[in-house]
């Protein structure tokens, strides 16, 4: 019998994408078939099921309706809430946990209010913390409590306004509002023939995640596969079944290929700009020039702590390469 042949995986580096929230994952070699099933099943998990933390209803000082002005506020309390929709929220799994009600508060200063200005309890931080999302016309013009929940998916305001209810004892003045959970901004897939003409012909399937910045592209695929796995034990055990047998691992010849990735510029490693203006200052302009250097030779780089030396080393081992030795 024709074995399954175990796919591989693997994560592809593009020194043409500088952005931190966007990957491609290579999943290969497939039966003919399992690209599409494979990737309908983890995209339609990713953009639907994958949970984070989301505003649902929010109190304004002195303001009873979303359609009300905000006194010495240029923003109306609808846009307010708009500009809220769009600060993006990260969170430690280990210290919030589901369905947790947060409270975060603002009390402005005069002049343009950012996300960053918003006090957040202990867990949860504002990934873009520049968004500009009202402008004061003096201090303390503009007060309110954020409150946010973790889920996933959507809700609508009429949703959230029984949380309210609920949680918050329908106070007079807190505004339900619907939330967007996704930590997701796109996913896409192709699949492609691995050995065309062949007999036999193995699929690859390039899946593209791209968050909002509130997670990574790594954990994100991960959720969704430990989801879809959990979905399918409720099937796996009906009966008992081994399938081992039916697998095989492939056994390629070993082909020595040219690693892109050590063109990769210092820049594209996203260190702090003090670790990454000290290298650029002794020349070291890739990431081929930072492993050609032993670990005292980068130990001894001006300005350049503990601190900095520990961050170089710990990206440099996380890529899969290390320090050329004494």
């Amino acid at each position: 019998m024709k074995k399954f042949l175990k796919p591989t995986f693997s994560k592809y580096i593009s020194k043409d994408d500088t952005n931190p929230n966007k990957a491609t994952y290579s999943f290969k070699k497939l039966e003919g078939g399992f690209g599409q099933t494979l990737g309908n099943s983890l995209r339609r998990v990713l953009l639907s099921s994958i949970p984070s933390v989301a505003p649902f209803a929010i109190e304004i000082k002195n303001v009873l309706y979303e359609f009300s002005p905000i006194e010495e506020v240029r923003e109306d309390a609808v846009h307010l809430i708009l500009n809220i929709k769009n600060i993006i929220f990260s969170i430690d799994e280990e210290i919030i946990k589901p369905d947790e009600i947060l409270e975060l508060t603002l009390s402005s200063k005069k002049g343009e209010v950012r996300a960053g200005d918003i006090s957040a309890p202990a867990g949860i931080e504002i990934a873009n913390p520049d968004l500009v999302i009202a402008h004061s016309n003096k201090p303390r013009a503009l007060e309110f409590k954020l409150f946010l929940t973790f889920s996933k998916g959507f809700r609508t305001f009429e949703q959230n306004r029984e949380m309210v209810k609920k949680h918050l004892d329908d106070k007079r003045g807190v505004i339900a509002i619907d939330s967007i959970f996704s930590p997701i901004k796109n996913v896409s897939f192709k699949v492609n023939e691995v050995n065309p003409g062949e007999e036999k012909v193995y699929e690859e399937l390039l899946l593209e995640i791209e968050t909002k910045g509130s997670m990574s592209p790594d954990k994100a695929i991960t959720y969704a596969s430990k989801i879809l796995i959990e979905h399918y034990k409720a099937f796996a055990d009906i009966v008992e079944v081994s399938i081992d047998e039916f697998f095989e691992e492939e056994i390629e010849e070993v082909v020595e290929e040219e690693d892109n990735n050590l063109e990769i510029s210092i820049e594209e490693l996203n260190l702090s700009v003090r670790s990454e203006n000290s290298l650029k200052r002794e020349g070291i302009k890739t990431l081929n020039d930072l492993i050609d250097i032993p670990v005292s030779t980068l130990k001894s780089i001006n300005n350049l702590g503990e601190k900095s030396i520990q961050e170089i080393i710990a990206v440099v081992k996380d890529m899969g390469y290390s320090f050329k030795t004494e």
